[in-house]
């Protein structure tokens, strides 16, 4: 039940970051720190009154199970995208969309591409949901071609 709680509050927690634009990690997350990033900061601030949470969270975790790992972070973003993917796509269904993509450079000069859907919704709306990045060899049209037919069929979307 401790292991529940613990993952249901980073779960909580990470969402919130997520759904307000907010990067997770801080510089420094060490014990000693004054602010160790959005996502701990929060965890510590979800846990606080809460004593069901508090009791399981963070120093009252086992060290090799707190979920607050970069990489248990990584896998619950993950999560998180993969369901807000399938219900892009849900509402979507069978009918039509269009792509908008750009191009840039990340900081270590590696070419991405960023895939956006644009459709119609049920109430009539225009939505433009954002699929992926992709990273690119070039931006030779094939290329650029290729990797999108790839995400699209990823997705479960036809051309």
């Amino acid at each position: 039940m401790d292991y529940k709680i613990r993952l249901q509050a980073s779960i909580d927690c990470i969402r919130h970051c997520v759904r307000q634009g907010q990067a997770l990690r801080g510089h420094d997350e060490s014990e000693c720190s004054k602010n160790r990033g959005n996502f701990i900061e929060l965890l510590k601030f979800h846990a606080r009154g809460r004593e069901d949470v508090e009791l399981v969270v963070l120093r009252n975790a086992p060290k090799n199970l707190q979920m607050t790992s970069p990489d248990i972070q990584k896998d619950i973003v993950h999560a998180i995208a993969t369901e807000i993917t399938k219900k892009i796509i849900h509402d979507i269904g069978d009918d039509v969309f269009s792509i908008l993509v750009d191009e840039a450079r990340d900081t270590s000069i590696k070419e991405q591409m960023a895939i956006v859907l644009r459709y119609v919704n049920e109430e009539g709306y225009v939505m433009e949901r954002f699929l992926g990045i992709a990273h690119v060899a070039d931006t030779k049209a094939l290329t650029l071609k290729m990797e999108i037919e790839s995400m699209l069929v990823t997705n479960g979307l036809s051309l």
